[in-house]
C-alpha cells in the first residue's frame, strides 16, 4: 500500500502543477499593427483551433492594433470581433467560427432561425457552412455542429432572403426562407456531388498525431507517413509503441498488445502477424490507435492494451484503384513487395478487395557463448539465409437491405513459405576436452491462414443506436519442419534429426451487441459471446538410425487442446457538464480441456472473472484542455502451444518446453493524464500483475539450456509518459515522444528488477511543392524479459516522398537504420550459467517505391465488418 499511496500523491501533484499550467497558457503576439486573417493564423499556430470564416466577413483590410504582447484566448477574441463589427462561436470545443455581427446585418426585430443537416441516408452532416443572403448580399454566415444542427437569426422581414448549405463532396443547396413556416424547424437534406475531386494540394505538413482521453490517435492519411512504409514501419513511428527487431510489438515497456484492423482481432502468432504486417502498404491505412488501457467493450484478453488499425474509406457508385510496388536493398539481398487495392460501390452493394505479394531474402550472422556452472563452455558462430515468399488477399462485400439494415461479409487469406537455412559452427569446452562440431539444419515453415467474418447491423433509430449480430470462423494450419545434420570434426561422424510440429487452429465464435445513444450524450452497450476453440498440436521427433527413420518417443507429444469463453458486458456514457464518464463490467468465463495423447496428461481449468473499467474526463478550459483518470483489469491467457506439455530439441545444446501448469496472468491498471490546448499530454501508469508469464531460461544437467513459459509471482509496473507536438515553422512539424517506467519483479532469490527509458522525435517537413520529408529517431535503453536481458537500440530512419503524375501517383525513397547500429544482443545469468547471444540481420536499408490511384466516383463511408473471436488468434502459436 506504501507504493499505492506514493505514486497516487505524484498523481495529485502533477495535475495540479499542469492544470494551472493549462489554464494560464496564453497567446503571445507582437505589438503593432495586424491584419484581422494574420491573427487567426497565430491563435491557430498558438492552440489546437481550426478557425472557419468567410473572405465576405473577414475582409482583407480589416485590421486590429495590439498593444499587449500576450492574451488570453476569450479576451484576444474579444477585442478582435468587437473592434470590428464580429462575432464568434465556439463548435465542440475544438473550432472557431467568425461570423458578421447581429447589429452589422439584420433588422431590428429578429428571431432565431433552427434546423438539421443530414443526407439522402437520414446520416447528420457535421459542420456544413449555412449562409444567408438577400438578394445578392451576405447577412450572415454560421457552421452546424457535429450532429448536423444550426442555429441562425432573422430579420422580421423574410422577403428575398435565401439559404445556401456548402460542404465539400455534397452539392450547394438553396432554399428559400419564406417556402418554411414561421417558428418551425427546417430539416435540410444535401446530395452527393456527382464529380470526384482529383486532387487536394495540401500547403502545410499537419500533426498526424491526437491525444484522447483513452487512446492516441496518429491519423495516416494525409501525412508523410501515408505512403512509402510498411504498417510494421508505420507502428515503429508511433508515439507509445515499440516495435523490436523481430516485429513484436510492445506497449509501455514489456507489455504486448492485441492488434485489430477494422475492428477485426488479428489472431496469428507474433511471428506471421509481423509477416502480414510488413506487406500490408502504409497507403491502406486510415489511421492507428493506441489504447493502454480498453474499456468492458474490448474482450479483456491481452496484458498490453490494444493496437486498433483503420483501414482508409472507398468511393461512391464507383471504382478507385491503386497499385503499389515497393523495392528495398537488403545488403546484397532484395525486397519486394507489391499489390494492389480495389474499391467499388453500385447503389446498395459495396466491395472491397486487396491482394498482395511479398518477396524477402536476408543473411544474418549470429554467436552464442554459454557458460556453465561446472566452467564448460559453449561457443558457436552461425551464419542464416532466409528465403521467404507470402501473398495476403483480403474481400470485403456489404449490402445495405434498407435505409436501416445492412448484411456484410469479411475474408483475410495469408499464406507464406519460409525457407531457411543455418551454418554453424560450435565447440563444446570440458575440463579436459574439447567437442568441435558443424551443424546444417533447414528450417520450412508454411503457415495458411483464412478468416471469415458475417455480420448483420440493425439501426434501431437516427441517433446510431443500434443491433449487431456477428458470426466468425478462423482456421489456421502451419506446416512446421526443422532438419538437421550434426557432424563431429573429432570423430567424423553424423547425427541427423528432424523435428516435425504441424498444428491446426480452429475457432468458432458468435456475438451480439445492442447499442442505445440517447439525444442527451447518454449512451449504453450491452452483449454476449461465445468462443468455441479447437486446436491439434504435434511434436515429432526423428532419429536417422542404420538408414532408416524411427521416431524418438522422448521428444514426440501429440496434444489435443479445447476451450470454451463465455463472455458478457454492460458498458455505460455520461455527461454532467465538462465531465465525462464511462464505466463498465465484463464477465467472462473460462472453460479448458487439454489432453495430451501421447502421455495421457490432462490440462483442466475452469474460471469466472469479472473485468470492471471506469473512465473519468474532465475538461478544464475552452481549446481542449483536459485530465483524465481510468482503471481496467486485463487478462493474459497462456498461448495454445505453451500449455502443451512438449520438450522440443533444438540441438545438442538448446530445448524448448511447453509447461501444461501454466496459469493466467491478471493486471490491474489505473492511468491518469493531463492534456493541454496545444495537443501536449503527459500520462502518469501504474500496473500490479498477478502471475506474470515471463519465458525463463534454466540449465538441464550443466549441459542444455532449456527455454519455458513460468509464472512469476507478481509484477509491479509504473512510470510516466509525456507527448509534446511543436510546429517549428510552417512547415515544420516535430513529435516527441518520451516515457520511462520501472518493472519491480522477483524470481525466488533473483531481483529482476529495472528501470527503462523510451524516447523517439519525428521530424514532418514539406519543402513547398517540391517533396515531403520525414526523419524519425528512437532510443531504447537495456530491458529485461523473464531473466534474460535485452541491449539497448537505437533506430532511424529517412523518408522522402514526391507527388507524381498530376497528383494521382507517389514516390517515395526510404533509408533505414542510418547508423546501422540496430542488432539483438542478449545476456542471460542464473545459478551460475551465463549466455551472451548475439545477432545481426541486414538492417540498413534503401528503398523506394512507388503508388499509382485510379478513381473514378465519389468518397464515402465504408462499412465496418466487425469480427467476434477477438482476442484468440493472438494465442493461435
Amino acid at each position: 500500500m506504501a507504493i499505492n499511496l506514493k505514486y497516487f500523491v505524484l498523481v495529485i501533484a502533477v495535475f495540479f502543477g499542469l492544470i494551472s499550467y493549462g489554464q494560464n497558457k496564453r497567446i503571445k503576439i507582437q505589438l503593432g499593427e495586424h491584419a484581422l486573417k494574420q491573427i487567426f493564423d497565430v491563435i491557430q499556430h498558438q492552440t489546437n483551433y481550426s478557425i472557419f470564416y468567410s473572405d465576405e466577413v473577414v475582409k482583407d483590410e480589416m485590421t486590429i492594433k495590439i498593444a499587449t504582447p500576450e492574451f488570453a484566448l476569450d479576451e484576444l477574441m474579444g477585442l478582435v470581433t468587437r473592434n470590428n463589427n464580429l462575432n464568434y462561436q465556439f463548435i465542440d470545443n475544438k473550432i472557431l467560427v467568425i461570423s458578421q455581427a447581429e447589429n452589422q446585418r439584420l433588422d431590428i426585430k429578429s428571431r432565431i432561425l433552427t434546423g438539421k443537416i443530414t443526407d439522402h441516408k437520414n446520416s447528420v452532416l457535421s459542420y456544413v457552412t449555412v449562409k444567408l443572403f438577400r438578394g445578392d448580399n451576405l447577412l450572415g454566415t454560421t457552421i452546424a455542429d457535429k450532429e448536423g444542427n444550426f442555429e441562425l437569426s432573422l430579420p422580421i422581414e423574410r422577403k428575398d432572403l435565401r439559404l445556401e448549405f456548402s460542404l465539400l463532396g455534397y452539392k450547394t443547396t438553396k432554399v428559400i426562407v419564406e417556402d418554411f413556416d414561421q417558428g418551425s424547424k427546417l430539416s435540410i437534406m444535401l446530395e452527393n456531388e456527382s464529380t470526384v475531386l482529383e486532387t487536394v494540394n495540401v500547403t502545410a505538413v499537419q500533426s498526424p498525431y491526437q491525444r484522447l482521453a483513452d487512446r492516441m490517435v496518429i491519423n495516416v492519411e494525409g501525412s508523410i507517413l501515408g505512403s512509402g512504409l510498411s504498417t510494421l514501419e508505420v507502428l515503429q513511428r508511433s508515439p507509445g509503441l515499440w516495435v523490436d527487431h523481430n516485429g513484436n510489438i510492445k506497449i509501455r515497456g514489456n507489455e504486448s498488445v492485441i492488434v485489430m484492423i477494422n475492428d477485426i482481432v488479428q489472431r496469428m502468432s507474433s511471428t506471421e502477424l509481423a509477416e502480414y504486417l510488413r506487406s500490408l502498404p502504409s497507403e491502406s491505412i486510415k489511421k492507428v490507435e493506441v489504447i493502454p488501457n480498453p474499456g468492458a467493450e474490448y474482450e479483456a484478453q491481452g496484458g498490453g492494451g490494444i493496437v486498433r488499425i483503420v483501414l482508409k474509406k472507398g468511393v461512391n457508385d464507383g471504382l478507385k484503384a491503386t497499385l503499389l510496388a515497393r523495392y528495398t536493398q537488403n545488403n546484397k539481398d532484395p525486397f519486394f513487395n507489391g499489390g494492389s487495392l480495389f474499391d467499388y460501390k453500385r447503389n446498395k452493394f459495396y466491395l472491397a478487395a486487396a491482394v498482395g505479394y511479398r518477396k524477402d531474402k536476408q543473411r544474418y550472422i549470429a554467436t552464442n557463448d554459454i557458460q556453465y556452472a561446472d566452467h564448460s563452455e559453449y561457443l558457436s558462430d552461425t551464419k542464416r539465409f532466409r528465403d521467404l515468399d507470402g501473398y495476403n488477399a483480403r474481400l470485403t462485400m456489404n449490402y445495405e437491405v434498407d435505409d436501416k439494415q445492412s448484411i456484410g461479409l469479411q475474408s483475410l487469406w495469408t499464406t507464406s513459405n519460409s525457407d531457411q537455412d543455418f551454418y554453424t559452427n560450435n565447440s563444446h569446452h570440458f575440463a579436459n576436452d574439447t567437442l568441435y562440431k558443424k551443424t546444417y539444419n533447414n528450417w520450412l515453415n508454411k503457415p495458411t491462414m483464412l478468416n471469415s467474418t458475417f455480420n448483420y447491423l440493425l439501426k434501431i433509430d437516427t441517433l446510431e443506436s443500434a443491433l449487431k449480430i456477428i458470426a466468425d470462423h478462423l482456421y489456421n494450419d502451419n506446416e512446421e519442419s526443422n532438419d538437421y545434420r550434426l557432424t563431429s570434426l573429432n570423430t567424423a561422424e553424423d547425427q541427423i534429426y528432424q523435428n516435425l510440429s504441424p498444428n491446426t487452429t480452429n475457432i468458432y465464435s458468435i456475438q451480439t451487441d445492442f447499442n442505445k445513444n440517447y439525444r442527451s450524450g447518454t449512451s449504453f452497450a450491452l452483449g454476449l459471446k461465445y468462443v468455441d476453440t479447437r486446436r491439434n498440436n504435434e511434436v515429432i521427433r526423428n532419429n536417422f538410425i542404420a538408414d532408416h527413420w524411427l521416431q524418438d518417443s522422448a521428444y514426440s507429444n501429440s496434444f489435443i487442446y479445447k476451450e470454451n469463453l463465455i463472455m458478457g458486458y454492460f458498458a455505460f456514457n455520461h455527461k454532467i457538464k465538462n465531465l465525462s464518464i464511462k464505466a463498465g463490467l465484463r464477465a467472462e468465463e473460462t472453460l479448458i480441456d487439454g489432453m495430451s495423447v501421447t502421455s495421457s496428461e490432462r490440462v483442466e481449468q475452469k474460471y469466472l472473472n469479472l473485468f470492471p473499467s471506469l473512465f473519468l474526463l474532465q475538461d478544464i478550459a475552452n481549446g481542449g484542455a483536459s485530465i483524465h483518470l481510468n482503471y481496467g483489469k486485463r487478462v493474459r491467457r497462456p498461448s495454445f502451444k505453451d500449455l502443451n506439455p512438449y520438450t522440443l530439441q533444438i540441438d545438442d545444446f538448446l530445448l524448448i518446453e511447453g509447461n501444461a501448469q501454466l496459469k493466467p496472468e491478471y493486471i490491474h491498471r489505473i492511468e491518469a493524464g493531463v492534456t493541454l490546448k496545444k495537443g501536449i499530454s503527459v500520462d502518469l501508469f501504474y500496473s500490479n500483475t498477478q502471475d506474470k508469464i515471463v519465458q525463463f531460461a534454466s540449465t538441464v544437467d550443466n549441459r542444455q539450456i532449456k527455454y519455458q513459459n513460468i509464472n512469476f509471482k507478481h509484477g509491479i509496473d509504473y512510470g510516466m509518459s509525456a507527448f509534446v507536438p511543436l510546429k517549428i515553422t510552417k512547415f515544420w512539424n516535430l513529435q516527441s515522444n518520451v516515457s520511462y517506467f520501472k518493472s519491480k519483479f522477483n524470481y525466488t532469490d533473483i531481483d529482476l528488477s529495472q528501470e527503462v527509458f523510451e524516447g523517439s522525435v519525428s521530424n514532418s517537413l514539406k519543402f513547398n511543392a517540391l517533396f515531403d520529408a520525414n526523419l524519425y529517431v528512437g532510443y531504447r535503453t537495456p530491458s529485461y524479459s523473464g531473466n534474460t536481458k535485452y541491449a539497448d537500440q537505437f533506430y532511424s530512419s529517412l523518408m522522402v516522398s514526391r507527388g507524381i503524375l498530376k497528383g494521382k501517383g507517389k514516390v517515395t525513397l526510404n533509408v533505414n537504420d542510418l547508423f546501422n547500429t540496430e542488432r539483438e544482443r542478449e545476456f542471460t545469468n542464473h545459478n551460475g550459467m551465463t549466455i551472451n547471444f548475439y545477432q545481426k540481420r541486414p538492417t540498413r536499408t534503401v528503398g523506394i517505391s512507388l503508388s499509382y490511384t485510379i478513381s473514378k466516383g465519389v468518397k464515402f463511408q465504408d462499412k465496418k465488418i466487425i469480427q467476434s473471436n477477438e482476442a484468440e488468434k493472438k494465442r493461435v502459436n
